[in-house]
Parts: structure tokens; sequence; C-alpha cells
């Protein structure tokens, strides 16, 4: 069932793509958003101590145009608090917020069906090897959730961060939350046995960026400073780490493209975020290829729908102006700009990675 449903998904954007990239003649073409609807999702943060995050859908109309609405709010009467991630499983999605120490499961509306409250343990990111979801803590521990429950956890201490899932394995960024430069490894979690199996050496301080691709894995250490970011890559099956020599600050795997999209950003003499980088990092021949970046200035985060392969970049204007998206087709054509979102959002995430 859940391959016939992701192959209806595929066949519905290999549509929708065919019509977005035809003619601009063909300007009668009516796209069946009803089904291919809330199709990303974002989460936020929201501002510090203000308990103005949110859960959002990302929503198109007949004419491709985005939408943003937080589906939280209008599905619970009530705003998330905080949210640090969301992940889309199958039907449902999962909410890790942090400053409120909760995971929530919600339908694909958003409504609330299931809240884990564990006081202190400061909740982060969200990982699936679609059978169970994983959780990062502060606390210092792995969660493994299965059917919405909580049903084991293993210490790998420090502040976990962003995780992915390879070749039977769970990999972990290690940060360097303290400063006290402790923070600069990758702890291995063999996810049959759900034990901490070995701790890797990699460059200080990996953080929030971390994606599989096939059985490797690619994250960045930032140093604390985006600009010195270091785009590094696991081999899965053999644990080895390899630095890259590329520079960069966050990172999305580009499917359509085969690449990893990147941005390295740094701070101006003013202590204000700007952008250093836009690019692609091919995977075939180590390439990079320059994208523009002229429409944002303090970008948070990139991701890549891994069907359409389109590019949309987080931008956070200011610490007291809401989050902005914008959108780029493959090639980094910029198709719209400047969708006002909530406060702070940390990262977004596609319907099509639901299924396997």
């Amino acid at each position: 069932m859940k391959k016939q449903l992701y192959s209806l998904l595929l066949l519905l954007s290999a549509a929708w793509m065919f019509t977005a990239c035809s003619s601009d003649d063909d300007n009668n073409t009516v796209i069946d958003w009803e089904t291919y609807s809330r199709t990303i999702f974002a989460a936020a943060a929201g501002n510090w101590g203000q308990n103005n995050g949110a859960v959002g859908a990302i929503d198109a109309d007949n004419s491709g145009k985005y939408s943003y609405t937080d589906i939280y709010k209008t599905a619970n009467g009530k705003l998330v608090g905080d949210a640090q991630d969301v992940l889309p499983l199958y039907h449902k999605l999962y909410v890790a917020s942090t400053t409120s120490s909760k995971i929530e499961v919600l339908d694909e509306k958003g409504k609330v069906e299931k809240a884990i409250l564990k006081p202190g343990a400061q909740f982060r990111y969200l990982a699936t090897d679609y059978d169970h979801v994983y959780v990062s803590a502060y606390n210092g521990y792995i969660y493994k959730l299965t059917n919405g429950d909580l049903t084991d956890s293993v210490k790998v201490g420090g502040y976990p961060e962003a995780m992915s899932v390879a070749n039977g394995k769970l990999y972990v960024n290690m940060s360097d939350y303290k400063y006290d430069n402790s923070g600069k490894s990758i702890s291995v979690i063999d996810l049959k046995s759900f034990k901490k199996t070995k701790e890797l050496d990699c460059e200080l301080n990996p953080y929030n960026q971390s994606v599989a691709v096939g059985n490797k894995v690619y994250f960045v250490s930032t140093y604390h400073a985006d600009q010195d970011g270091a785009l590094q890559c696991i081999d899965a099956t053999t644990d080895k780490i390899t630095n890259t020599g590329v520079k960069a600050s966050a990172i999305a795997y580009d499917k359509v493209g085969n690449s990893i999209v990147a941005l390295l950003t740094g701070y101006d003499a003013n202590w204000t975020l700007s952008v250093k980088s836009f690019f692609r990092y091919s995977l075939a021949d180590g390439k990079t290829t320059q994208l523009d970046h002229s429409a944002f200035t303090s970008p948070q985060q990139v991701n890549v729908d891994p069907v359409s392969g389109r590019i949309f970049v987080i931008d956070n204007p200011s610490y007291t102006a809401p989050s902005s998206l914008y959108i780029y087709d493959n090639s980094g054509k910029l198709l719209q700009g400047g969708l006002q979102m909530s406060y702070s959002v940390q990262n977004i995430r596609f319907f099509a990675e639901a299924y396997k």
C-alpha cells in the first residue's frame, strides 16, 4: 500500500513538473493542487521566550503560487510554542520542540493526536528508517518512537543534534554546544540493537546539517563560524570520514541533479549575517557551480524537493521579522521570493519524504 501511494505521488508530481516546465503559451493548464496539496511542512521555533513558534504548511494554488498557513494553530486553536523540527511519515507529522521538551504526533492537517512530554529532555532533530522515528535531545539521549510511542533510548552524551540513517545505522552529530572544543565527533548507533557502537572523529562542531545519500552521509562542522563550515562525508560501509575540502554552512541533497545544494554564510563588519555563496556541489565529479543569491540576505537553511528538484531557501532577515521563503527551479532560477512564514523557521520537509 505504501508503495502504491508513493507511486501515485510520483505520477502526480511528474504531471506537475511537465506542466510547470511547459512553454509560456500553455497558460491555461490547471494543476490538480487539491490532490497535490500540503506537500511541504515547516517547523518554526519562534522568537526566544515568546512561545510564538509554528508548524506550517506551504501550498500552491492553480497557478503554482505558494502560500503559507500555520496548520497547528488552525487545527488546535493554539500555538505550538516552539517547533525545532518536523518529520512527515506516512499520514502523520512528528514535531520536536526544544524549550517545551515535547514530541507531538499530528495528523496531516496539524491536529494533535498524541503528545509526549519529558521535562528537561530538550528535543532537537528527527530522523526515520521508515519503521521508527528517532529524536535527538540535549539531555544526551537519542529516543526511539514506534507507532507514535516512545519505546527505547540510548545515551550518546554531549549535545546531539542532526542525524541521518544509512546502512542500518544512525549517525548523530555531536555538537560543541558548550564551546569547550569537546564537540567534534559523530556517534554511531546500530539500529538493530539500538546500541551506540562507536564514535567517529570529525571537525569541530558538527551541528544541524546532515543528509543521507545512499550509503553516504554528508554533514557540516561549523567551527562556531558559518564561513568556516567544512562539508564532510561518511562512508557508511566503512565509517570512514572524508573532508571534501568544500566550505558550507547549510546543505541539502538534490536527487534530481545528483548534487549537494549548499549555502555558505558569514558575518560582515557590523555582525550582520550575509551570503557568501549559494552553489551546487556535484556528487559525480566534485565540481561546484555557483547559483544566484541576490534575492535573499540572511539564509538559515536550504532544502530540495526530492521529486520536482525545486530548491527552497529559508531567509531570516532579523530577529524581529518573520522568516521568508525563496523558491527556485532546479537550475537555480527564482520562481517566487519573499513568501512570509512564521518566526525563526528552522527546517522544511516534503511529503514525498514520508514514503520509501
